[in-house]
């Protein structure tokens, strides 16, 4: 007698950005975050998504390329989501264009806007392998 196979559940999206804005308490400075996170959860190890960020700040456009994951550098296990943090100091109250691929390839264009009360996202397509949720997404 044959087992039925189990599959796990599909994913609408592989990951999750979070945009919010923050306090760095050491050197007293605000900054955006850009926190990269798996939808996946790992069951033995909380890995590392590899990100290469390219940051055009007179221009306001950001990119990050995510490369994969790796393992992370500790003692002891902990299961949880994949996740990067991008801090992003510089910024200024203007609309920026978010530019997200995966391996190169797969690009995937988000606007968004930044005001001193929030971040709200002004261009959201359709087709994507991310999910980009903005502070005000957050709180509600």
């Amino acid at each position: 007698m044959r087992t039925k196979q189990v599959r796990p559940d599909k994913l609408d999206f592989e990951y999750e950005l979070y945009v919010y804005k923050d306090h760095d308490e050491v050197i007293g400075k605000k900054f955006i975050a850009f926190d990269f996170r798996t939808k996946k959860v790992f069951e033995n190890f909380a890995y590392n998504i590899n990100v290469i960020p390219n940051i055009v700040s007179d221009k306001n456009e950001l990119s990050f390329n995510i490369e994969g994951l790796s393992a992370p550098q500790l003692d002891f296990s902990r299961s949880g989501p994949a996740g990067y943090i991008y801090r992003f100091f510089d910024y200024k109250n203007s609309e920026y264009t978010l530019m997200i691929s995966k391996y190169r390839k797969n690009k995937t264009i988000f606007r968004f806007k930044v005001s001193d009360k929030s971040i709200k996202l002004t261009l959201d397509p359709e087709k994507k392998f991310i999910k980009v949720i903005t502070e005000e997404e957050i709180v509600s």
